[in-house]
């Protein structure tokens, strides 16, 4: 491709298997030294195995490319410390982190406290975990770029409380550690993917069964049976970690086929004002009978 990203230093977290795998050869084939960050569990979480990392190393290799693999959990602060150390020690440096790995876990209002822990750990803190371990020396240089994944699952028009929970903060603390880095050459971001991955297609039998309750239109349903390759997701996160993308930071973008695209930002879309609160009492309930739907909610 190009070499907009040579000297760069980079890890990728779950770069073993689809989207993570995407960013990662992307990421090297424009020039990046990449650490290739991935347990090797089943789609479930279950076990651990060097194969998937080390697959992806040689086929970045193979290509020109530059490449070490690390196995660490990134669901626990010292797998996500181990990964940004690994990096430091191959390449000297690290200037982008991209935060991708995830499993099926269970995320329904059913989920015990430990299967809730571990899902809240592997698709949030490990973002956190990542983030703290990287942006501060990141600053320091003066260069640096942080991708988060989230999901449309943060709306919660998916279910599944705990996701959706996990997928909403990533955003939120994404805009955060943008605001507070702004100026510092930091960047950070948010990826929300749409991609065919072995991930996507064993969740088939939830995306069926909400197919069936009139949950996703068919228009969606299509979408989903017909989900392109994980490669379409990954330019517009090498984009991002170019010199072009210095402005671009505190975004959700969208990525899926042909499809680029950014969410809105968190803002007030309605308004009913009453007055000055110094002259007027608090709203009735009465009021806001009439208030909230016809003024409030009418788009």
């Amino acid at each position: 491709m190009t070499g907009r990203l040579e000297g760069r230093a980079a890890v990728v977290t779950g770069a073993g298997n689809g989207i993570g795998k995407a960013c990662a050869l992307a990421l090297a084939a424009n020039g990046a030294s990449v650490v290739v960050n991935d347990l090797g569990t089943s789609e479930f979480g279950v076990g651990r195995s060097a194969s998937a990392a080390d697959a992806t190393v040689a086929e970045i290799r193979a290509g020109g490319g530059t490449a070490i693999a690390e196995y660490s959990s990134v669901a626990t602060s010292a797998g996500c410390n181990n990964a940004v150390a690994a990096a430091v020690s191959a390449f000297g440096q690290l200037d982008i982190v991209v935060g991708v790995a995830g499993a099926l876990l269970e995320g329904s209002i059913n989920a015990t406290d430990e299967e809730y822990q571990r899902f809240i750990d592997l698709f949030f803190s490990q973002k956190f975990w990542l983030a703290r371990a990287a942006v501060p020396a990141m600053a320091e240089r003066g260069w640096g770029r942080l991708i988060t994944t989230t999901s449309y699952g943060a709306t919660g028009l998916l279910g599944k409380p705990i996701f959706a929970g996990a997928m909403g903060g990533v955003i939120s603390m994404t805009k955060a550690i943008a605001h507070e880095y702004q100026g510092t050459g930091v960047t950070a971001n948010c990826l929300a993917p749409g991609a065919a991955t072995r991930l996507h297609f064993l969740s088939r039998a939830r995306f069926e069964e909400m197919h069936a309750n009139g949950l996703i239109d068919d228009e969606g349903w299509e979408s989903y049976l017909n989900a392109p390759p994980a490669e379409y997701v990954a330019p517009i996160v090498a984009w991002l970690c170019t010199d072009a993308a210095a402005n671009v930071s505190g975004h959700v973008f969208h990525a899926n086929g042909g499809v680029v695209g950014v969410w809105n930002a968190y803002s007030e879309s309605a308004i009913a004002f009453r007055g000055d609160h110094r002259t007027n009492p608090p709203w009735s309930l009465d009021e806001l009978d009439d208030v909230v739907p016809k003024t409030l909610l009418k788009h």
